[in-house]
């Protein structure tokens, strides 16, 4: 394969004072970060490192931040680039340039100029990239890290243009691509199936992709198994729909979310190849999908508990192409609806625009947001949705701030729940647990460090907040009651 391999060096900096946000907006559960009057282009970055939450601001500006979107630096750019994947203090980008040309039956075809990996190491502010050759790599593609080999697959399919037949018959395939952080090509395989219109994950031993057959005289639409080692097509599922966000919960679960008309809320057992589905009507007529360039759609759904499952959605108004309100959904496991949020407090007039999705360590959700009143410049907003209110301390804020720690387990619990306590001065405390709605529906003492047993056996199953007070301190966290 022929490639180029150069070292840039450009003139970049990581700064730990420089703060790129204003706070614009707070309200009971709402807090919104903004940077005004910026191009159209920001959005969340997946992050693999352990080192807070990143989000492309402008063309220049990256930010890092926490859990409360207190910044803790910014890279800024001299040159910009749509890195999509931070992972050993590097950033990384799969960049696809091509142009249409018309050929001699008035029909444009796409020509592929180069098809680049490049790499940013924000420690010595160098750039690097590699040329991948263009038959491993289709026009239509998404990829994502993986975690367990620390590796980049790329997923990709050839273009189908409704007005051109022979691209329709040509999409016979798609193509699985794995390289390594430095760009290497570590193995290729081609696969004799239509796709388009896909998205996938990676699970246990294989790459679980949701696509759609279209092209062919049934069109159909199923989830493909991937082994990752071989990349040989295992397995398959036969589908309702496909998915414009798809994402692994753990090594047997998928949750895939189709969002044309309603939400559509599918969780998967990928081993059993049984599914739970369920359908939520929105305040819209549609949501839009990700955009194409953006490397994956998980980035779209995320949790911190998987019985806390977080997804959230542009509202729509008669106008197909204006979105003017955000929909917040939290969802369980098994699919069923824990609570919805809807929020247009804030520019109400401007279209709005998704760019990822993060839950947090102390169970709330920042969204990164694009607000534009122009097709040009817009507002970035990192918009921070916590649903027992602004203020929230998670437990791991409290044990490094006060030393102190409170166990609640087993969580799921079923008919008790046990309550340790770890304090320098401790004599006695009490347990406050409140259901979703914010009513205060159980309350018992804590006379001892270990060993306090509540019974929780006459509450409804569902999601809890409880309130512990321990040497004038509350400190807050949520279970899990099961049926």
């Amino acid at each position: 394969m022929r490639r180029i391999y150069f070292l840039i060096l450009l003139c970049l900096s990581f700064s730990l004072n420089a703060q790129v946000f204003t706070t614009s907006y707070m309200n009971d559960s709402v807090e919104i970060k903004e940077k005004t009057n910026v191009p159209l282009g920001n959005y969340k970055i997946m992050n693999y490192d352990n080192d807070g939450y990143w989000s492309k601001v402008s063309d220049q500006e990256i930010v890092n931040y926490n859990d409360t979107l207190g910044e803790i630096g910014c890279v800024e750019m001299s040159i910009p680039r749509d890195y999509q994947i931070k992972y050993g203090n590097k950033l990384y980008l799969l960049n696809y340039a091509c142009h249409d040309e018309m050929d001699t039956n008035f029909l444009f075809t796409t020509v592929v100029d180069s098809i680049s990996f490049f790499y940013y190491d924000i420690s010595s502010r160098t750039e690097s990239y590699v040329n991948i050759n263009d038959s491993l790599v289709e026009f239509l593609y998404r990829y994502i890290f993986l975690e367990q080999s620390k590796e980049i697959a790329i997923v990709s399919a050839p273009r189908i243009d409704i007005m051109d037949s022979n691209s329709i018959i040509n999409a016979n395939h798609f193509k699985v691509t794995i390289i390594d952080t430095l760009g290497n090509i570590l193995r290729y395989n081609n696969i004799n199936r239509r796709l388009h219109d896909f998205n996938f994950d990676e699970q246990s031993n294989d790459i679980i992709i949701s696509g759609s057959e279209t092209g062919t005289s049934s069109s159909s639409t199923k989830i493909y198994y991937i082994n990752k080692s071989s990349l040989e097509l295992v397995d398959s599922i036969n589908t309702d729909r496909d998915y414009l966000f798809l994402k692994t919960i753990n090594d047997s679960i998928v949750c895939g979310i189709n969002a044309y008309h309603a939400i559509n809320v599918d969780i998967y057992n990928t081993r059993s190849k049984t599914v739970i589905s369920n359908c939520y009507q929105v305040n819209s007529i549609s949501v839009s999908s990700p955009w194409n360039w953006f490397a994956t759609s998980k980035a779209f759904i995320d949790f911190k508990n998987p019985d806390s499952i977080f997804f959230a959605c542009e509202l729509r108004d008669s106008n197909p192409f204006g979105s003017y309100g955000i929909e917040i959904f939290n969802f369980k496991l098994d699919g069923s609806l824990n609570y919805r949020y809807l929020f247009n407090n804030y520019q109400s007039e401007y279209v709005r625009g998704i760019r990822g999705v993060t839950a947090t360590n102390d169970y709330g959700l920042i969204l990164d947001v694009n607000s534009r009143n122009n097709d040009i410049t817009s507002n970035a907003w990192l918009l921070k949705y916590s649903p027992y209110g602004n203020g929230y301390e998670s437990l791991n804020d409290i044990e490094i701030n006060n030393q102190s720690l409170v166990n609640v387990y087993p969580n799921p619990a079923k008919d008790f729940i046990n309550v340790d306590i770890e304090a320098t001065n401790f004599k006695q405390s009490e347990i406050e647990l409140f259901d979703m709605q914010g009513k205060l529906v159980k309350k018992a003492k804590l006379s001892a460090k270990q060993g306090n047993r509540v019974n929780v056996s006459n509450l409804n199953a569902g999601a809890y907040t409880y309130n512990v007070s321990l040497n004038g301190k509350t400190i807050s966290g949520k279970v899990i009651v099961g049926e």
